[in-house]
């Protein structure tokens, strides 16, 4: 069975030394933030980028596959639609 992005970042994290402290300073964000990450199925791309610089490892290749190869994604896009017509893409997760 497949781990989850969450999974895959919780054992290179454990594997770094990191404290989860400073795994949260790094990334800029809060020590929860940090747990709610290892719980993700799925990781926003510009968070798991940030993620991969920290921990020095390509979770993007691992987990979405290697540039030039051809894999199917799925998007949920949320838009907010104005009273006049005009909408705006609000989020934008890709999912396996």
């Amino acid at each position: 069975m497949n781990k989850h992005a969450g999974e895959r970042v919780k054992e290179a994290f454990d594997a770094s030394g990191l404290s989860v402290s400073e795994f949260a300073q790094r990334l800029n964000c809060h020590r929860q933030n940090v747990y709610d990450i290892f719980k993700r199925y799925d990781i926003e791309l510009s968070l798991l980028q940030r993620i991969s610089k920290v921990l020095e490892h390509d979770f993007v290749t691992e987990l979405y596959g290697a540039k030039g190869s051809k894999k199917t994604l799925k998007f949920s896009v949320t838009v907010e639609i104005a009273e006049n017509g005009q909408y705006t893409v609000t989020d934008v997760k890709v999912g396996k």
